[in-house]
């Protein structure tokens, strides 16, 4: 298996200098408002972490760690102009990029077929230490999961603690008239998954059907699998992809998502974290095409390389700087993660379901894509973040927050 992303050129050393801060504007006055979802405390490991949610849909925070203290460190130095002018006219730049996103085309789980094994092996090995009894919720709470109608959503909302899809939108927009957001999210949730068809001569009826559904979330069938995913066997060294397509939604935008990386700043999956075993599959979630990618490769950022601090500053602040001046409007609608886990608690959901129904013949089961769904509360550690004129993809570390010796970095 591929060790991973290597940076292909080395540059001058570190040509940074102590540059004068400028004041900073003051802070929100304190309210009584509902705390935003995705906001507050996190336990990861041993340690309680404040964390800040990425978009409105609270679905995906971020908190500093010891990588984001010396990125904030390096932010305040000053760079030589001609320095970052050498960097970025550096025509081995886009060479560099182009070879990191060749190789991690090649990467996913799919093209390594004992690795692939080894994790159907291991969801098989989660099933058979289940209680039987148990097995008829696993299976309902995956079909849930995995339906159309976006059963996801609404479980990925209940892990999150909230007792009903009212308190979920108050958490997100405690100014918005209650029902008038109700009906809003239930017209846009209904179109979004295709939940009128067979209503089509009644649509009034249609939209209070799908508002009771929706109303009382699927708490039962999100505790179901949040506890069997917590007990999964861990996994590690298996190549996993994801992809998000944003835009200017607040409940799905990455902006935040790219600038926090940007920061050095880990992300916590508050919830579902639903990842894929095909390149091809992670690009269709992008809303781009696998063929074609990203477009052009620009530069690769690597946080993890200490010795070219100097390089890698250049190219982090002209990322920001890119976003901040909207030079990355279509860029950041479309990001790919590739994934390293580290004792990440999830499981390949084919296999489990083939294992819990093996009356339905594994035709029905591998023609649908390889999803490797992990518990909510996993921490993803940016190592290298590649922009492209298209999109961003980002490499990192993954690691289950709630076992108890989870490093932070």
């Amino acid at each position: 298996m591929p060790s991973g992303i290597h940076s292909a050129a080395r540059h001058t050393p570190a040509l940074l200098h102590p540059q004068q801060r400028t004041a900073q504007t003051a802070g929100e006055a304190a309210t009584s408002r509902p705390a935003p979802a995705g906001s507050g405390a996190r336990r990861i490991g041993p340690h309680a972490v404040p964390v800040t949610p990425l978009n409105q849909s609270g679905f995906v925070s971020s908190f500093r760690n010891s990588n984001s203290a010396r990125i904030h460190h390096l932010s305040q130095l000053g760079i030589n102009p001609a320095f970052a002018r050498q960097v970025l006219s550096d025509p081995q730049l886009r060479d560099a990029a182009a070879n990191d996103v060749a190789r991690i085309r090649t990467m996913a789980l799919d093209a390594f077929p004992t690795l692939n094994h080894i994790t159907q092996q291991a969801a098989r090995a989660a099933l058979q230490r289940t209680d039987p009894r148990q097995h008829r919720d696993i299976n309902a709470a995956l079909d849930d999961y995995r339906s159309t109608d976006g059963g996801h959503v609404l479980m990925s909302i209940s892990a999150m603690g909230f007792p009903d899809l009212r308190s979920y939108l108050h958490s997100i927009d405690p100014d918005r008239d209650e029902e008038e957001h109700m009906q809003a999210f239930v017209h846009e949730f209904a179109t979004r998954y295709n939940c009128l068809s067979g209503y089509e001569s009644d649509e009034e009826e249609a939209i209070d059907d799908v508002r009771s559904r929706l109303e009382g979330l699927l708490p039962e069938q999100a505790r179901t699998l949040t506890d069997y995913l917590h007990q999964a066997p861990r996994l590690s060294n298996v190549p996993l992809m994801r992809g998000s397509g944003g835009g200017d939604n607040p409940l799905r935008s990455l902006d935040n998502t790219l600038r926090a990386m940007l920061r050095g700043e880990s992300l916590h999956f508050n919830s579902f974290l639903s990842t894929t075993a095909s390149y091809e599959a992670a690009m269709d979630f992008t809303g781009k095409l696998s063929s074609t990618g990203f477009g052009t490769p620009l530069y690769t950022i690597d946080f993890s390389d200490t010795q070219n601090e100097a390089r890698n500053e250049v190219l982090r602040r002209d990322a920001l700087q890119a976003l901040d001046n909207g030079e990355c409007d279509d860029a950041r609608r479309s990001l790919l993660y590739l994934i390293r886990p580290e004792n990440a608690a999830g499981v390949s959901v084919n296999a489990t379901e083939q294992a819990l129904n093996p009356h339905i013949g594994q035709g029905h089961i591998t023609g649908q894509e390889n999803e490797i769904l992990l518990a909510p509360g996993h921490i993803f550690i940016p190592q290298q973040l590649i922009r492209h004129d298209d999109g961003f993809i980002a490499v990192g570390a993954l690691r289950y927050a709630r076992d108890a010796g989870t490093s932070l970095t």
